[in-house]
């Protein structure tokens, strides 16, 4: 298991007129997290593309428990629980800065080949990048 946290700021232009953050911003903050990881594996979308990998976003998944502001910084906790196959799916938790969870939710990506547009197997060279995070027990 992989997890990870990255800090944003939240942003005037993601708040609604009651200067609460709208909540179709939190798939946002998945997203710059999960992208973070990825890099911290040591890839990137672009990247992946350029091998011929793209990976779709099949569900999305999110639990508003408490409202985020303007200026708040947040912590997104995002998790790899397990190596993937077909699938990928990143678990993520929220928290205002004093440490109060705000939000929980997840995000189920597909390999697919970018010629075809074919649901695929994690490439071989995607796992050996995770290979480090998930001994073989």
């Amino acid at each position: 298991m992989i997890t990870r946290d990255v800090k944003i700021r939240v942003r005037y232009y993601e708040t609604d007129c009651m200067g609460i953050v709208h909540h179709s911003n939190y798939v946002r903050f998945y997203e710059v997290a999960r992208t973070e990881m990825l890099r911290e594996f040591g890839t990137t979308y672009r990247e992946m593309e350029r091998e011929g990998i793209m990976l779709p976003v099949l569900d999305v998944q999110s639990r508003y428990l408490s409202p985020a502001y303007d200026d708040d910084l947040l912590t997104v906790r995002v998790t790899l629980a397990e190596m993937p196959k077909v699938r990928l799916r990143f678990d993520y938790e929220i928290f205002r800065e004093n440490g109060d969870r705000i939000n929980t939710g997840s995000v189920t990506l597909a390999f697919m080949h970018c010629d075809s547009r074919k649901a695929c197997r994690a490439p071989k060279w995607f796992l050996d990048l995770l290979a480090p995070y998930f001994p073989q027990e």
